[in-house]
């Protein structure tokens, strides 16, 4: 290396330094062009399509597990029981935001779209434990224990109206059953006796 590229390295260097100072001297002087958030106070604004952490909607959540069953981390937790209605009653539903890697399939999957992409992305905690978002606040223990309640009065209440309607079926006449009879089934011909 010469003494002429050493000192036209040089003078690029002086160059290319002047360039970004002046970019530097245009926004640090100029008001109106201001780039900087201060960011506690000024909250960045999130895009429509932004994939945030994850929440759940558990008022239109139907305990279907698509969401848990999709997930590719195994992030999501759910546990329901079937209700006297015969519908699925959620016991727990969780979400562990460690192990979430935000790839928004559970969010596609669901079919009442009660799971949701959230803007929020601040979720800086101290302790482990407190990463697992827990969105039925209500003990499983006492969630299971009313709906186990609800199942046994509604069978109570079944097998009460079939006691009733036995003994109905019980005093109507032979000749009366052949013709309630359903189609294709022949009537049993009487016996003399």
């Amino acid at each position: 290396m010469g003494f002429k590229a050493y000192v036209d390295d040089i003078v690029e260097a002086v160059v290319t330094t002047a360039k970004g100072m002046r970019i530097t001297a245009r926004y640090g002087v100029d008001a109106k062009e201001e780039v900087t958030q201060q960011y506690p106070e000024e909250r960045r604004e999130t895009d429509d399509r932004f994939r945030g952490i994850l929440h759940n909607d558990i008022a239109r959540c139907t305990s279907c597990t698509m969401c848990a069953k999709v997930c590719p981390v195994d992030c999501i937790t759910l546990e329901s029981v079937r209700g006297a209605d015969k519908k699925l009653v959620l016991v727990s539903y969780d979400i562990n935001v460690m192990r979430c890697m935000y790839c928004g399939l559970c969010v596609e999957v669901c079919p009442p779209k009660s799971l949701v992409h959230s803007g929020d992305y601040e979720k800086a905690l101290f302790n482990r434990g407190d990463f697992t978002l827990h969105f039925v606040h209500e003990d499983g223990d006492a969630i299971k224990a009313r709906v186990a309640k609800q199942v046994a009065e509604a069978a109570a209440k079944a097998a009460e109206a079939a006691k009733v309607t036995a003994p109905a079926a019980a005093n109507v006449p032979k000749s009366d059953l052949s013709a309630v009879a359903p189609e294709g089934a022949k009537a049993e011909p009487e016996k003399k006796a």
